[in-house]
């Protein structure tokens, strides 16, 4: 018997690192710290675990989507 008392977190749950999860049914998500751990559509509340931490392509922490792309000036004359 392991004496490990930690748990993975479950659904409603706040993410602490933003990562790749998975859960009880093999479906993964890239989440952001502070999102919120989803359930699944066939289990409902399950349970999540960490598989990898996502690189900053797929995790936008300064939310740039958000911010206007800015115009390209070509100093060339």
């Amino acid at each position: 018997m392991s004496n490990n008392k930690e748990m993975d977190p479950m659904t409603g749950e706040t993410v602490e690192t933003d990562g790749i999860y998975a859960n009880e049914n093999g479906q993964e998500a890239v989440l952001k710290r502070g999102d919120e751990f989803p359930a699944d559509l066939i289990l409902g509340e399950t349970t999540w675990k960490l598989q990898g931490f996502a690189d900053d392509a797929v995790v936008d922490h300064d939310q740039s989507e958000l911010n206007p792309m800015r115009k390209r000036v070509d100093a060339r004359t």
